[in-house]
């Protein structure tokens, strides 16, 4: 499964690196459809026969088979060499004659030869995870396949990729034999010789690779490219190549760019100094971002690696990645520093995780008037916490304007599931409002990739991060997204002319 190190930026950056040619365009986590198979097989065991037993066939192997001079020649009751006898005959390893004498099989005979060890057919049911993409077995725990149930209930994005159901000569002996000696735990005690059947076959889903969109630098290429963990994937990226050459869409909507966000740096109310300052710092927040990771991978690396050599250049490698991560950290506090002389403390910077937490100061402390604009609604971060806390903002007089939905009105998998999960926010909002203050709410579904929030006017804030759909949790999801703040009288006032357009 994807660990927290592996982020998207983290495969983004092997993709850019593996396929020099091209650059990234987008990295995005899917679901791949698997089908959970239910086989019968058979399989070849191999079996220990107990002592008594051994002696016993040992006796016959020297034409001792009377069960009474059996008996007394091993100093066993009566009982104990009939148990013996028909362990015996019950695994073929010997037969009892017309007389009652215990005759040793040529098995019985293997048997004395391997030890004592027994080797024999038995059926059994396995459970084996088939990629229709691919249409092999794959090496993951079927443990770890999502329902469909689940995959709808999160809005999960899965491509439309047609599986097709498997039939018995899709399924290959060899790959089988592989699967249940690693995810079964048997070993080589077994070893199936037989796929006679597949009893029953389930559609499920794989939620552990990341997809990367990459277009050719001098050209209309585009290449799709996935990856598990950070493992690239050369039969899958093949598969979902063919796929999106045969017009197949795995993008989602919301990751489209369609709808290009005009910087609010280009706001006439900030002077170009402030503009560039707040550009540059953007920029600067980035290249940090890709430094971090690169030092944690060449860490990992290092970590990794038993060559002396090899990790005394990843030593040095680290050294300078680290130093070159301080310098841009050293660059964009100068800018800060700048942009707070130049704009007399009146416009700041937001980094990634300052954001949610300025969002539920805004709600808390609104009195008049609170506007959110997101182009996406998640319940992940329209949480019930933000929910209850809009609610007590409309109780006590606050006007909450709302407005979303950039794809929503779109046909598609991707357009329904984004529109669910925001009517599904906002209908747990539309509960906790009293029916006598439903108007202090306005929700407006627009084709807007607009972000930025304005509390009465004391303060906003806009840049390229969603307010209600990402809280920017440093966890796998992480990505840098920062805007700019500002408690400026003409950028608000700005600010709100655009919002009205919007609401109008």
């Amino acid at each position: 499964m994807i660990t927290q190190r592996d982020t998207l930026d983290d495969v983004a950056a092997r993709a850019s690196r593996r396929f020099p040619d091209h650059q990234v365009d987008v990295p995005f986590g899917i679901c791949l459809p698997v089908y959970e198979l239910r086989l019968r097989v058979t399989e070849i065991a191999e079996d220990e026969i107990s002592t008594p037993a051994r002696f016993v066939l040992q006796l016959a192997d020297l034409n001792v088979t009377e069960p009474a001079q059996i008996g007394k020649l091993l100093g066993m009751p009566p009982n104990y060499v009939a148990n013996a006898a028909a362990e015996l005959l019950g695994k073929n390893l010997a037969f009892q004659s017309p007389g009652l004498t215990i005759q040793i099989t040529d098995s019985g005979k293997q048997a004395l030869r391997d030890g004592g060890r027994t080797r024999r057919p038995r059926n059994k049911h396995i459970r084996v995870p088939y990629d229709p993409l691919t249409r092999r077995i794959l090496d993951i725990d079927t443990d770890q396949l999502l329902d469909r149930d689940v995959v709808r209930k999160n809005g999960l994005f899965v491509p439309h990729t047609s599986p097709r159901r498997p039939r018995l000569n899709n399924i290959r002996i060899d790959e089988v034999r592989d699967y249940e000696r690693f995810y079964g735990h048997r070993g080589d005690k077994t070893e199936i010789i037989e796929v006679s059947d597949i009893k029953d076959v389930r559609l499920k889903y794989r939620q552990d690779v990341i997809l990367v969109k990459l277009d050719a630098v001098n050209g209309n290429e585009t290449l799709f490219v996935a990856y598990r963990a950070q493992q690239y994937l050369e039969d899958e990226s093949a598969s979902l190549q063919r796929l999106a050459d045969r017009g197949g869409d795995l993008v989602p909507e919301e990751l489209k760019p369609e709808l290009p966000l005009v910087p609010f740096t280009q706001l006439n109310s900030l002077s170009p100094m402030e503009s560039n300052l707040l550009e540059d710092m953007a920029g600067l927040d980035r290249d940090v971002g890709r430094a971090e990771q690169a030092v944690v991978e060449a860490k990992v690396a290092h970590g990794t690696t038993n060559d002396s050599q090899g990790r005394a250049e990843l030593e040095a490698r680290i050294s300078i990645l680290e130093a070159e991560k301080l310098s841009l950290e050293g660059r964009l506090e100068k800018r800060e520093i700048e942009l707070q002389e130049a704009a007399q403390g009146q416009i700041r910077f937001i980094r990634t995780e300052e954001h949610h937490q300025l969002l539920l100061n805004a709600i808390e402390t609104a009195a008049s008037e609170l506007t959110l604009v997101s182009a996406w609604i998640d319940p992940f971060a329209f949480d019930d916490k933000v929910c209850r806390n809009l609610a007590k903002a409309i109780r006590r007089g606050v006007h909450v304007r709302i407005a979303w939905g950039l794809g929503v009105r779109r046909r598609g998998p991707d357009a329904t599931r984004n529109r669910e999960k925001g009517n599904t926010a906002l209908d747990k909002l539309k509960r906790l409002i009293p029916k006598e203050l439903e108007e202090q709410l306005t929700v407006k579904l627009t084709e807007t990739h607009e972000k930025f929030i304005i509390c009465d006017d004391r303060f906003c804030a806009w840049g390229s991060f969603n307010w209600l759909s990402y809280r920017g949790n440093r966890d796998s999801a992480y990505r840098r997204e920062t805007s700019s703040y500002s408690d400026r009288p003409q950028v608000i006032a700005q600010l709100k002319s655009k919002a009205d357009e919007l609401f109008r």
